[in-house]
C-alpha cells in the first residue's frame, strides 16, 4: 500500500516539475497519443491537436496546458487529474468523458459537447463555456468561480453544492429546464 501511495505521489510531483509554463509538448508524447490513444502523464502543453480523433484516449494526469483541441473528438476520453488550463476545446466532443479533478481554468469551451461527462472536482474558474452542452453532467465539488455559462445547457446536470455567485448566467438552461437570465445585458 505504501509503495502505491509513493508511486502516485511521485507521478503527481513529476507533473508539477516537468509541466512548467513555457514547456512545449514532447514530440514523442504527441506521436504516442496519436498512435495509441494511451498517453498518461504525458507532456502535451501547447500541442496542436485540432480535429484529432482521441475518442476513449487515456490522458490521466497529463499536461495539456494551452493545447489546441478545437473540434477534437474526445468522446469517453479519460482526463482524470489532467491540466487543461488555457487550453482551447471549442467545438470539441467530450460526451461521456471523465474529467474528474481536472484543471480547466481559463479554458475555452465554446460550443463544446460535455453531455453526460464526469466533471467532479473540476476547476472551471475563468473558463468560457458559452453555448456548451453539459446536459446530464455531474459537477459536484467543482469550482465555477468566474466561468461564463452564457447559452449553456445544464438540463439534468448535478450542480449540488456549487457556489454560483460569480458565474455569468444569460440564456442558460438550468438543471430543471428553466432559463436563467440573471446576467444578461
Amino acid at each position: 500500500m505504501k509503495f502505491k501511495l509513493l508511486a502516485f505521489c511521485f507521478t503527481v510531483l513529476s507533473i508539477f516539475i516537468f509541466a512548467l509554463p513555457g514547456r512545449a509538448a514532447a514530440p514523442s508524447d504527441v506521436e504516442a497519443l496519436l498512435d495509441t490513444k494511451d498517453c498518461p502523464v504525458c507532456i502535451l502543453s501547447d500541442a496542436d491537436l485540432q480535429g484529432a480523433d482521441l475518442s476513449a484516449a487515456n490522458l490521466k494526469v497529463s499536461s495539456l496546458v494551452g493545447a489546441n483541441l478545437k473540434d477534437a473528438n474526445l468522446r469517453k476520453a479519460d482526463f482524470t487529474l489532467a491540466y487543461l488550463n488555457n487550453a482551447d476545446l471549442s467545438g470539441a466532443n467530450l460526451e461521456g468523458a471523465n474529467l474528474n479533478g481536472a484543471d480547466l481554468s481559463s479554458a475555452q469551451l465554446v460550443g463544446t459537447n460535455l453531455r453526460a461527462a464526469i466533471l467532479t472536482k473540476v476547476d472551471f474558474n475563468g473558463a468560457n463555456l458559452q453555448d456548451a452542452n453539459l446536459e446530464g453532467s455531474v459537477l459536484v465539488g467543482s469550482r465555477l468561480g468566474t466561468a461564463n455559462l452564457t447559452g449553456t445547457n445544464l438540463k439534468g446536470a448535478n450542480l449540488r453544492g456549487l457556489n454560483r455567485t460569480k458565474v455569468t448566467f444569460c440564456q442558460t438552461i438550468m438543471p430543471d429546464g428553466a432559463v436563467e437570465n440573471r446576467d444578461c445585458p
